[in-house]
Order: structure tokens, then C-alpha cells, then sequence
């Protein structure tokens, strides 16, 4: 099984970016560089902690067909649209359901967020399959297991794409304000995604989640959950920076290729 964790900053697009590119020149051809060994492939599970969902209970898109554009953003013209995997997105319902030990919830909303529409912009999926989190970190393991299940019993090639950013806090004058506990958790990240030893991040001290302001430790906890062992396979890391205060990472686990998987 193969995964990665992408930032979703709007302007990694360039129509938004404009000349604010250059000073993420690193992110922009990591994620340039996930796309190209990712290649084509099925379906993408896309997690993001902008997508709307409840406290207690991820959200499942069921709509038949995903659209969104950074209309929010200033550019309406910038916009994507994606077949839902309605096989994946019933199974999931359906395990959920059974064995509940993840609390999952059908929304007909069809409009996708930026975090899903940023990284997914790089990528080159023929379905899409949009996710929610919930407060509770914990939780989100337990969803991660849930859809490699079902990846394995429909033989899809599933990658898991977990949206997010890092710290918001890394530097005076950040979105969220300075705090050292900014750098210190961003390395803790970095790190854990080096080795593959993304289980160790549900670990991580809740004093300095808080403190570093992060949006993305969910996501990359349910990227855990999904890739197991697999997380260990050929993990690497394109990139990372924090020009305006916050992290981006890109990385990427399991085989690049899906071919090569045995």
C-alpha cells in the first residue's frame, strides 16, 4: 500500500502564488516530484482537516461526482472534478457500520475543500474518495486500518493522501504567533517520516501539539493507520520549509510504483 502527507497551502497554485512561488520553489517540485513516481492510479483517499465533518464522527463524501475551485481564493477558474469510488465509499460505510469502531457518516455535500484540491491538483488519481477528521487524535488509526481493509478486499489501488500542514508557529510574525514548541514538533514529523515511524506520532507529547498550532497530525495518524507495515517501505522525504511560518512537508511511503509492489 502507498501513502503520502502534502501540504495544502492555495498558493502552491500558481494562478494564486504568483511570484510567492519562488519562496516555496522546494514544496512546489516535491509535490511535482510525489506526482511523477505516484503516476497514474485509481483511487485517491484524501483526508483533510478543512473538509467539514463533526466532532465524534468522520464524514464520508457519497456524492457520485467531487468538484471544488479556489473561487475562495480569488481564482473561480482554477477548479478540478473527480469521479467518486462508490464501491470503496459503500464498503467503508458498511465495515464501519458492522464492526463500529469507526464512526463514519454519509454527506451528499460534493464540493471539495483546499485541502483536497491543493495536493490533489499534483496527483493523477481516477476516482476520489474525501474523508473528514474528528477531535479525538486517537481515532483517526482506527480509519486508516478501515480503509486498507477495504482497499485489499476490492484489490484497488488506494493511495492515501493525508492533507496537512505542519506547524503554524515556527517563526515571529507566523499565522498563529511564535512558539518554540513550532520547530521542536515539526522535527518530530520530519523525522518520523524519514524512518517510515509514523505510529510514533500518536505519541507525541499533547503540550507540544498544542504549543506548535499544527493542522495535520490527524491526517498523518490516519496515514499510519492505513499503511502499517508498509510505512517502513522506501519512505522518503521530498521536502521541507517553512518560508512564511509554516511547515510544509511532502513525503511519500510505500513503492512508488504500484507495479512493483508483490
Amino acid at each position: 500500500m502507498r501513502g503520502c502527507i502534502c501540504p495544502h497551502p492555495p498558493l502552491l497554485i500558481p494562478e494564486i502564488g504568483g511570484a510567492s512561488l519562488a519562496k516555496v520553489e522546494a514544496t512546489v517540485r516535491g509535490m511535482r516530484a510525489l506526482g511523477n513516481d505516484l503516476g497514474e492510479f485509481e483511487t485517491a483517499v484524501v483526508i483533510s482537516p478543512h473538509t467539514p465533518g463533526y466532532a465524534d464522527a468522520h464524514t464520508i463524501k457519497v456524492a457520485p461526482r467531487l468538484s471544488g475551485d479556489f473561487s475562495g481564493f480569488g481564482c473561480p477558474q482554477v477548479s478540478f472534478s473527480f469521479e467518486n469510488d462508490p464501491a470503496l465509499v459503500d464498503l467503508l460505510l458498511a465495515l464501519a457500520g458492522g464492526d463500529r469502531t469507526v464512526d463514519l457518516v454519509p454527506t451528499e455535500d460534493e464540493l471539495l475543500d483546499h485541502g483536497v484540491l491543493v495536493p490533489i491538483s499534483f496527483l493523477h488519481p481516477r476516482r476520489l474518495v474525501s474523508l473528514s477528521i474528528v477531535n479525538a487524535y486517537s481515532k483517526h488509526r482506527a480509519l486508516g486500518q478501515l480503509v486498507r481493509r477495504c482497499a485489499e478486499e476490492l484489490g484497488r489501488d488506494v493511495v492515501f493522501v493525508a492533507s496537512g500542514d505542519l506547524s503554524h508557529r515556527l517563526i515571529p510574525g507566523a499565522p498563529a504567533g511564535y512558539d518554540p514548541c513550532g520547530a521542536m514538533f515539526d522535527e518530530a514529523v520530519v523525522r518520523a517520516a524519514e524512518t517510515g515511524d509514523l505510529a510514533s506520532l500518536a505519541e507525541l507529547d499533547r503540550s507540544l501539539v498544542a504549543g506548535a498550532g499544527e493542522c495535520g497530525l490527524r491526517s498523518f495518524i490516519a496515514l499510519g493507520g492505513f499503511l502499517g507495515d508498509d510505512a517502513v517501505v522506501d519512505p522518503h522525504v521530498y521536502s521541507y520549509e517553512g518560508p512564511f511560518g509554516v511547515g510544509y512537508l511532502v513525503a511519500r511511503f510505500g513503492r512508488p510504483e504500484a507495479q512493483a509492489e508483490g
